[in-house]
Parts: C-alpha cells; structure tokens; sequence
C-alpha cells in the first residue's frame, strides 16, 4: 500500500468544510453508510476501535482514518483486503459515499493505501432517486463499470452524468430511517450495467431484478462483535426460482459502512457450472458441508480457492440450519463468496483512504479532487 500524494491530500482538504448536499438522505441512513471514528473531548480523530471506543462520529470529508478494516482467514493468519467507507465530493458538489476495497493482503500498522487495477471500489449516490445505489464500481474481474436504471443510459452523456444513474443497483431507501422500516421490503429494480473498459468476457447489459433490505438487526460477526447492522440482497432477477440468478448481500453498520459482502447462487446454478471445471469445483462449491481446506498459495493464484469457513463462518441469517445453504425461491442457494471487514488495525500513520484514479477516467469522472 501507498500513501496519496501530499498535491492530493491537499486538494481533498480543500473540501473538507463543504457542506454535505444530503437532502433526501435521512442522518440515520448516513451513519450507517459511512464509518466512524473515535474522538478525543475535542472531536479530534484519535486511534480506537468504533466497535467499542465511547465517543465516535462519523469520518469527515477528506478526514484522515486512523484504522483499517480488514477481513481475516482464521486457517492460514493472513488477511487479504481492507475496507473504507468514506463520505466524497462529486463533481457535481453532492456527497456520496466510497467504498474503498484494497487487496494487497498482510496488512499491519504501517500498511500503506494505493489503487491498482486489482483492488476494486463502490461508488454510493444518496442525492438523485428515491434509493441509496451503486452507480459505479471497479473489480478485478470485469474492472470499470458504471449501474444506471435504464438501458436508456448506457451510452453517451446519459452514462456520463450521475442523476442518470442513480437508481440502477439499489441498496436502501433514503428518506425514511431504517429504524422506521418495516423488518423486510423489496423493490423490483431494472439495472442497466454499463462495461466502460474493454474485457473478455465481460458486457454492457440489463437486467429486471428484486432488491430486499432488512430494518437494523444485531448480527454476530466473524471477529465476535455483535454489531447493529442494515442488510441489502441484491438478486440479478426478480425469480427468484430461476436456476440462472444471483444474489449479491451487503451488510453495514453504524460503526463501519460497509461491514461484509456475500455472493450467492442457486445450487442448481453451481452444479451446471462445477461441470464444466471438474469434480474439486463441486466439492467445494456446491457441496458446503463438505468444503476441505485448501493450501494457501498466494493472493493471486490462490484466494479464489480459500476454504470460504476459514473467512465466514460465525454470522447466520439463513432459514436453513447451514449458513452457506438457504432457500429462495423454492429451491437451495449456496453461498460462493463472502467478505468480513471486521478486524481492526490500527495504522502508525493516519491516511486519507481514496486516490485520486478512482471513479475518474473512462469519459466518467465522478469525484472531485
């Protein structure tokens, strides 16, 4: 990891004493999107656990972090990305929310921040539709992509401006607090994906699907903290018994935005494909009670195959007695991914969280710097 450069960091505490556009986004809302801080009696930033320090607030734009957030493989000691949940300056001057996602792996206290094409992000908008959504997004499979709610957007300036986007992956409604929504609703959401760089195997499309969100709920995450959270399910298509679905789970908490992520499948779906990569793919995917741990070989050769129990294996909100097997739909999803940021690392030096190439380039530049 890396730090900004100081040209950078000056330009983002430029913005620091601008006044967040969050009109339609209620406070409630807000702190659960962004992580906080632990403060000193004058409201400084100090170092300390959000979990559990006795004064926090949430982290302020262009506020240097004095932590990371990091999942942790319980089989092997290591930890493979850290998280960031930061508040950032559109060019448009509105607030959104960033999702910072480094995979350098290893990280300790003098671990340092960067962006490379392997790291990722989540771009929020809590200002142009009725919900909090990603409207862009960066992974190491299809790299740059940007989420709208309409087919209609895809291309040109419409695919260029945020309020044209907003609404496409939808995450939460704004206006209303969680603590005010019933304990599940749902929305039925077209989201029109927009590829923005050239990769194999990877496509502008749209598809008709269902966003669940659950009012706040104690969970019991991968570190043993017992944390308030807010859950979205993201399923790719409205049927939820089609065997060609997918389902995307995020959690966030008052404490640290983004807190896990998980990635679901039908079984059925996870069979097809198993077949086409032989039996050990079965065995481990699709079959969870009989998941074997697997040598660790290396972040970019080996994570994809890491025993997924030795990451997530505490936290269960299935309707099933296995929290890598649930029903939708009629039918059994297992679950093929999963992210918990939840282990706590204090940094000897406090850093800025964001670059300045992120959402920025592909004839879309989202944040100010």
């Amino acid at each position: 990891m890396r730090s900004l450069p100081l040209a950078a960091i000056g330009a983002l505490a430029s913005i620091a004493t601008y006044s967040p556009a969050r009109a339609q986004v209620s406070d409630e809302l807000y702190d659960y999107l962004v992580q906080d801080v632990c403060v000193n009696s004058a409201g400084d930033a100090v170092q300390g656990d959000p979990a559990s320090c006795p004064d926090r607030r949430n982290i302020r734009l262009a506020e240097a972090s004095p932590y990371l957030l990091t999942d942790y493989d319980t089989q092997h000691s290591k930890s493979y990305s850290a998280w960031a949940s930061i508040p950032v300056r559109g060019e448009d001057g509105n607030i959104r929310v960033l999702v910072t996602k480094n995979n350098a792996g290893d990280f300790g206290p003098h671990s340092r921040f960067s962006f490379t094409e392997n790291d990722g992000f989540d771009l929020i908008d809590i200002s142009y539709s009725p919900y909090a959504s990603i409207i862009r997004t960066w992974d190491g499979g299809c790299f740059d992509q940007a989420f709208a709610p309409s087919s209609q957007a895809r291309t040109g300036r419409q695919a260029r401006e945020p309020r044209t986007r907003a609404g496409g992956w939808v995450l939460f409604p704004l206006a209303t607090p969680p603590s005010a929504w019933p304990e599940t609703s749902s929305a039925r959401i077209v989201t029109a994906k927009i590829q923005l760089v050239r990769r194999e195997n990877c496509r502008t499309g749209s598809s008709r699907g269902r966003t669940y969100w659950n009012a706040p709920a104690d969970y019991e995450f991968e570190t043993g903290k017992i944390l308030h959270a807010i859950r979205s399910d993201h399923f790719a298509s409205a049927n939820l018994s089609s065997s060609n679905n997918a389902l995307e789970r995020f959690y966030f908490t008052r404490e640290y935005g983004m807190t896990r992520w998980e990635a679901w499948i039908p079984r059925s779906r996870c069979y097809s494909e198993a077949e086409k990569k032989g039996p050990g793919e079965l065995r481990s995917n699709c079959e969870p009670d009989l998941r074997l741990p697997v040598p660790y070989t290396g972040p970019d050769e080996g994570a994809p195959e890491i025993d997924l129990r030795a990451r997530c294996a505490v936290l269960d909100a299935t309707a099933t007695d296995h929290p890598d097997i649930d029903r939708w739909g009629g039918q059994d999803w297992v679950r093929v991914d999963c992210r918990d940021q939840t282990r706590y690392v204090p940094l000897a030096l406090p850093q800025v969280m964001t670059d300045p190439a992120m959402a920025q380039g592909n004839e879309v530049d989202d944040i100010a710097f």
